[in-house]
C-alpha cells in the first residue's frame, strides 16, 4: 500500500491493518513528521471498514524513543506545543475502536515504550528492550509513560523504572506485565497477525465496546494534562540541558538540581 509516507509504511491482510516504522537508521526515533504520519495513518486505518484489528511494528528497533536532535532544537517556549502533539497521537491511538498490537524487537525506550503503552497488546521478540529512561537526560516521560506505565504495572515497578531509567529484557518486561508474552524474533510477526485475525473474526462492536469500557476505568485524563506541564517545565532547566549535552556528546551527564 503506497501511503506517500517518508517514515512509515502501512499494509493490509485481510481485516489487518499493519503500521511500520521505517526510520531504521535513527533506530526509529520519532520526529514531528514521524509522529505525524502515525496519526494519518491510525486515521485511515480507523476508517477502513474492512480493518479490525492493528499492528504497529518497527524496521529492525520498535522505537528509541523521540528524536534527541530535533528536540534539542525546540525552544522551551514551544516543548509544551511539541509535548502536547505527541499525546494527541498516542491518545488517539488508545482510544480507537479497534484493537492494535505492538509487536516489539530491539529497542523500545522513552517515546517508544510509551508509543507500546498506548497499544492494547504487546507481543515482545526476545531481542526487545523496554525502558523510560528520560531521567539520564534530566527529563521525565512526556508521552504518557507516567500514567499508563504506572497502570499496567503498578506504581512500585513504575517508579523505579522511570527513577532508575532501568532497561529492561524482553523477559523481565513479561515478568511484570509490560509485555503480553514474548516470542522468538523470527515468530513475532506471525504471532502477532495470529492474534489481530483471532481479534478480527470477532464481533467489532462488542471489541469496541470492551475496549471502551476498560479505557473508561483508568481516568488519566487528568494525570496527562499534568504530565504535559511538567515536562515543559523540566524542559526549561539547566539539568535539562546538560543530560542532553551529555548524551549527544557520548560522556555522563553531572546534575545540579537546577
Amino acid at each position: 500500500m503506497n501511503t506517500g509516507n517518508e517514515h512509515i509504511k502501512v499494509e493490509k491482510k485481510k481485516e489487518i491493518g499493519i503500521i511500520t516504522l521505517n526510520r531504521p537508521e535513527a533506530r526509529n526515533a520519532l520526529n514531528r513528521k514521524m509522529i505525524q504520519e502515525l496519526g494519518d495513518a491510525l486515521t485511515a486505518l480507523e476508517n477502513d471498514p474492512q480493518i479490525r484489528s492493528i499492528i504497529i511494528a518497527g524496521n529492525k528497533d520498535f522505537c528509541a524513543g523521540a528524536d534527541i536532535k530535533e528536540m534539542n532544537a525546540i525552544k522551551p517556549e514551544e516543548i509544551e506545543t511539541f509535548c502536547r502533539w505527541g499525546h494527541k497521537v498516542f491518545d488517539q491511538l488508545e482510544g480507537m475502536g479497534k484493537p492494535v498490537i505492538a509487536a516489539i524487537t530491539g529497542f523500545a525506550l522513552g517515546g517508544g515504550c510509551e508509543l507500546a503503552l498506548a497499544c492494547d497488546i504487546r507481543i515482545a521478540g526476545e531481542s526487545a528492550k523496554f525502558g523510560q529512561p528520560e531521567v539520564n537526560l534530566g527529563l521525565i516521560p512526556g508521552f504518557g509513560g507516567t500514567q499508563r506505565l504506572s497502570r499496567l504495572v503498578g506504581v512500585g515497578k513504575a517508579k523505579e523504572m522511570i527513577f532508575t531509567g532501568e532497561i529492561l529484557s524482553a523477559k523481565e518486561a513479561e515478568s511484570i506485565g509490560l509485555a503480553n508474552r514474548v516470542v522468538k524474533d523470527e515468530e513475532l510477526m506471525v504471532k502477532a497477525e495470529e492474534i489481530a485475525q483471532s481479534i478480527a473474526q470477532k464481533s467489532p462492536l462488542a471489541v469496541k465496546m470492551a475496549k471502551t469500557l476498560i479505557n473508561e476505568n483508568q481516568e488519566i485524563e487528568e494525570g496527562l494534562e499534568k504530565e504535559i506541564a511538567l515536562f515543559a517545565k523540566c524542559f526549561a532547566t539547566q539539568d535539562r540541558m546538560e543530560g542532553i549535552n551529555a548524551f549527544l556528546g557520548k560522556r555522563k551527564p553531572v546534575f545540579k538540581g537546577i
